[in-house]
């Protein structure tokens, strides 16, 4: 087990990032935005395993439950239980041994945070390929990414830099609660220029610098953001890095930045990931949800009274109605 998901980190090369952004129709700063919103833009801890996080809810729906009697930090009806960085894989490892498939399409992974369960949408006849391709390093995951874009019909929202319209489809429907959309904004603006570092937006700080960088710091310590990294400011850091077990200097370094951006994904992570895309012929979870969101019959089973019911919905709401739940038809749903 603990060589399993050992793979290459390697980081992307700005040729991948141009690569990617060519094929989406988008610029480079859009996708670096969201690689750093939701794995501060690395997709491997520093063991070479890639970065996850295990989704117990998303292992209660997988496994109908039967675990979450006795197991409750890993498998319950509602998000919760993390305890971020490379310990969630402890979490996996003891959902694996539950139940394997269930446990690698309950967690995301590397770069893009890609749900498991999502495999199929990005181009992967089952789970365990999928994860090994994550695992092979970050181009694999980018190339997931592009194809969850596509699929998803999200391209166009990155081109018009939507993060609204953006984070609803990709993080679900809290992503105001989370501020997907504020910190992909925010993100793009540091990458594209329009921020104090256009290829670091984790800069290395301590007391004296200003800017934009100093503010996202001082909103993850959760004091007074007013981009100056003063006394108050170096009192923070230092307190955070003691209670944290990190060396207490006030310099926020790598070390410091991936403890804080850890944290802020652990909190209370969107509970949601991106839904995929569905039509007539599937079944599952995704399709029960679909159900309860157009208030039928939830069986999980997506025939012809869905499909009536996603068309009617279609109508309603001026959309393209061919029965098929892509992206824009999972936004007016969620709105």
């Amino acid at each position: 087990m603990p060589n399993e998901f050992t793979g290459d980190p390697t980081p992307l090369s700005q040729t991948d990032f141009e690569d990617a952004a060519r094929e989406l129709g988008c610029s480079v700063a859009a996708v670096k935005a969201v690689a750093f919103v939701e794995s501060a833009g690395d997709g491997f801890f520093s063991d070479r395993r890639p970065k996850i996080l295990f989704e117990r809810h998303i292992f209660h729906r997988q496994t109908g439950g039967r675990f979450s009697a006795q197991h409750s930090d890993i498998s319950w009806a509602s998000g919760g239980g993390y305890i971020g960085g490379t310990r969630e894989y402890d979490r996996l490892t003891r959902a694996i041994a539950l139940d394997r498939e269930g446990a690698l399409k309950s967690a995301s992974w590397g770069k893009f945070q890609i749900m498991g369960f999502n495999h199929e949408v990005v181009g992967f006849g089952d789970v365990e390929s999928f994860v090994a391709a994550m695992v092979s390093g970050e181009p694999a995951q980018l190339k997931a990414f592009c194809a969850f874009i596509k699929r998803n019909g999200l391209a166009d929202e990155l081109v018009r830099l939507d993060w609204e319209g953006f984070a609803r489809g990709y993080n679900g429907p809290s992503f105001r609660r989370f501020k997907y959309h504020t910190k992909m904004a925010e993100a793009y603006a540091l990458y594209s220029g329009g921020g104090s570092r256009t290829d670091n937006p984790t800069p290395l700080l301590r007391i004296g610098d200003r800017g934009q960088a100093v503010m996202h710091l001082q909103e993850l310590l959760g004091i007074v953001t007013d981009g100056d990294f003063g006394p108050a400011t170096k009192a923070a850091v230092v307190a955070f890095q003691q209670e944290n077990g990190l060396y207490g200097d006030g310099i926020v370094g790598q070390q410091t930045w991936a403890v804080l951006l850890a944290q802020s994904e652990t909190e209370e992570p969107e509970p949601a990931r991106a839904r995929p895309p569905l039509r007539y012929g599937d079944e599952g979870e995704d399709v029960k949800y679909l159900q309860e969101c157009l208030e039928i019959t939830a069986d999980g089973d997506f025939g012809p009274a869905t499909k009536a019911a996603v068309i009617a919905f279609q109508q309603s709401k001026g959309l393209v109605a061919d029965g098929i739940v892509g992206a824009r038809t999972w936004a007016a749903l969620l709105d």
